[in-house]
């Protein structure tokens, strides 16, 4: 059995660091302003980890980059944790043991199409819950971006939860302290 991940340790870790980042930089951006901001990042984010993985270069000679998926995968989780404090939605982020189960199960995506919908049923779902406040779409964006980091990538439940802290306290030492 994998390890299963708190999410609500990672969570409270990013609005941390967030609150660090607004104390150390004196920022004064509102909240409509803010949560735009993130849900840009995360845009970015969730391309920067589609090209690591180079499945739709199709003109193009794919090098999959596991580091950079990596690094990309937790920059993304890290936006959707702190999205969801933003809309006041982190009750969605908490899984419990049938949900952990049912994406364990999941059989990893491989097929170029296949790829191709679950890449834009995140985004979708994830429009749908910025412009239309729709909850239900956030967790399944959540679920989905997942399942894409814990079986279709293979990141362990442990690997994603150290790598992230360690995230944190990179980008901590960054803004912070410098």
């Amino acid at each position: 059995m994998r390890r299963l991940i708190n999410w609500t340790t990672l969570l409270h870790q990013v609005i941390d660091l967030e609150l660090d980042v607004d104390e150390a930089k004196e920022l004064t951006i509102g909240p409509e302003t803010r949560k735009q901001t993130i849900f840009v990042a995360l845009d970015v984010e969730l391309a920067k980890l589609a090209s690591s993985n180079g499945w739709f270069k199709v003109l193009d000679q794919p090098k999959k980059d596991p580091e950079k998926s990596l690094k990309h995968y937790l920059q993304s989780l890290e936006l959707l944790l702190l999205f969801s404090a933003k809309q006041q939605w982190t009750h969605l982020i908490v899984m419990d043991q049938k949900q952990w189960d049912l994406i364990q199960r999941t059989k990893p995506t491989t097929k170029l199409a296949d790829l191709n919908k679950q890449y834009l049923a995140i985004k979708h779902f994830l429009n749908d819950a910025y412009y239309n406040h729709r909850q239900e779409s956030f967790r399944h964006a959540w679920h989905l971006l997942i399942k894409w980091g814990l079986v279709d990538l293979e990141f362990s439940g442990e690997e994603v939860t150290t790598k992230y802290k360690e995230l944190i306290e990179q980008q901590r030492t960054y803004w912070v302290k410098n």
